[in-house]
C-alpha cells in the first residue's frame, strides 16, 4: 500500500471550513487498515486460515492509497476552497507551510529509522527489485521528491505516496483557483468521471501490459487528488437521494473485490472509491454513524503514523515470532501472536503521533 496522505477533516490555522466531517476521518482508518492488511495478509492467513475467504479483499488493500488520494483532494478543497479560490499568494504560502508541518516530521523520523535498520542489517545500496537505499535516494526522501523521479521503492517503501502527495500539495493552490471557476456540480461530476476514465484507460493500455500497475503513483495522485477537489462541488449541491446510495456502494465494492478477480488488479474500482468518499461526506445514515464513532475516528487520526510505521516493524516482529513457525500451534497460541502484531503496530502508530506528528505540527505550522 501506500498512502496515506494527510486528509485533515478539521480546520487548522489558515483554513476555513464550516464543520468537521467525522465520518471521513473514520474512513481514513478503514483505508489505512486495508493497506496494512495488504502487507500482512500472508501472516494473517498463516495464523488464521479461516480468514481465507477474505484473501481477495486483503489482496486489494493497495487501493487504500487511492482512497487517501481522493480524500486528500476533497478535504483540502473543503477546508481551503474559499480561501484559496482567489489569488492569494500569502494564503498559498501558509497552506504549503501547513502541509510541510503535517507530513514532513513523521516522514523524516521514519526515514531515519529505516536508514538505521538498513545499516544494522546491511541493506544499504540497491537491493532486490531495485529497492534503493543510496545517498541520492536519501536526499530525495528528505525533500519528499523520491517518487517524482523513480518508481522504485526507496527507504521506507510506503513513503512513496507521501512524495506523491507533496507534489499535489504544491499544485493545490493553483488547482483550487481552477475549481473556483467550476460552478455547476454536473460539470464537476463529469470532469471527475473523465479523469477516472483517463486513469483506467492508461492502466489498461500501458500499466497492465507492461507490469507497471504498482508504479503509476504520480498518475494516480494527479487523477484522484484532482477528482477529489471536483467532488466538493457535488457535495455542496448534491441531490437528496444521493446519501441513500452509500450502503449499496459499500456492498458493491466489497462484493466486486471478493467475487470479480479483475476488480482486484488495477484501478477498475477507482471511480467507485471516489464515489464512496463523496457518499460518506454527505451521508448521515448507519455507515456515516459507524465511521464517526470515537474509536474509529481515533484510529483515523492515527492513520498516517500507522501507514508510515507498519512495514518498519515487520522485520522485528518476524524476528520475535515467525507466523510460519507457529502455524501448527493451537488456535489460542496463533491468536496471541496475532494480538502481539496488532498491539505492536497500534502502539508504534500512537507513539509516533503523540511524540512527533502532533507536537511538530503545532511547532511548524503557519500562524497566519
Amino acid at each position: 500500500m501506500s498512502a496515506p496522505a494527510e486528509v485533515r477533516t478539521q480546520p487548522e490555522v489558515g483554513a476555513v471550513a464550516p464543520t468537521t466531517i467525522r465520518a471521513l476521518t473514520g474512513l481514513r482508518a478503514v483505508a489505512a487498515v486495508w493497506g496494512v492488511l495488504f502487507h500482512y495478509r500472508f501472516d494473517l492467513l498463516t495464523l488464521v486460515p479461516a480468514a481465507e475467504p477474505l484473501a481477495p479483499l486483503m489482496a486489494a488493500g493497495y487501493l487504500g492509497v487511492d482512497v487517501f488520494f481522493v480524500l486528500s483532494g476533497f478535504v483540502l478543497a473543503y477546508t481551503y476552497g474559499d480561501r484559496l479560490g482567489r489569488w492569494a499568494p500569502r494564503e498559498a504560502g501558509a497552506f504549503v507551510q501547513n502541509r510541510v508541518a503535517r507530513v514532513w516530521p513523521a516522514h523524516v523520523v521514519t526515514l531515519h529509522l529505516d536508514l538505521l535498520q538498513a545499516v544494522v542489517v546491511g541493506t544499504l545500496g540497491v537491493g532486490a527489485g531495485g529497492h534503493r537505499r543510496t545517498v541520492s535516494a536519501y536526499l530525495q526522501n528528505l525533500t519528499m521528491t523520491h517518487s517524482w523521479w523513480n518508481d522504485r521503492p526507496s527507504f521506507n517503501a510506503p513513503a512513496w505516496s507521501i512524495s506523491a502527495e507533496w507534489a499535489a500539495y504544491l499544485a493545490c493552490p493553483l488547482l483550487l483557483l481552477g475549481l473556483a471557476r467550476v460552478r455547476r456540480p454536473v460539470t464537476a461530476a463529469l470532469a471527475a468521471t473523465g479523469l477516472f476514465a483517463v486513469l483506467m484507460t492508461v492502466f489498461a493500455l500501458w500499466a497492465l501490459p507492461n507490469g507497471n500497475v504498482p508504479h503509476a503513483g504520480m498518475l494516480r495522485i494527479a487523477v484522484e487528488f484532482t477528482a477529489g477537489l471536483l467532488l466538493l462541488r457535488v457535495h455542496q449541491h448534491h441531490p437528496r437521494w444521493l446519501p441513500h446510495l452509500t450502503p449499496l456502494v459499500v456492498v458493491g465494492v466489497v462484493a466486486a473485490v471478493l467475487l470479480v478477480p479483475a476488480a482486484r488488479h488495477g484501478y477498475w474500482l477507482a471511480p467507485a472509491l471516489g464515489l464512496l468518499v463523496l457518499l460518506v461526506s454527505v451521508d448521515d445514515g448507519p455507515v456515516a454513524r459507524l465511521l464517526g464513532r470515537p474509536g474509529i475516528v481515533f484510529w483515523g487520526e492515527a492513520s498516517y503514523c500507522l501507514y508510515l510505521t507498519h512495514l518498519l516493524l515487520s522485520p522485528g516482529l518476524h524476528a520475535v515470532v515467525e507466523p510460519r513457525e507457529v502455524a501448527g500451534a493451537p488456535l489460542v497460541v496463533r491468536l496471541l501472536v496475532l494480538a502481539l502484531y496488532v498491539a505492536a503496530l497500534g502502539a508504534a502508530a500512537v507513539l509516533l503521533r503523540r511524540a512527533v506528528e502532533v507536537p511538530a505540527r503545532r511547532l511548524l505550522r503557519s500562524r497566519t
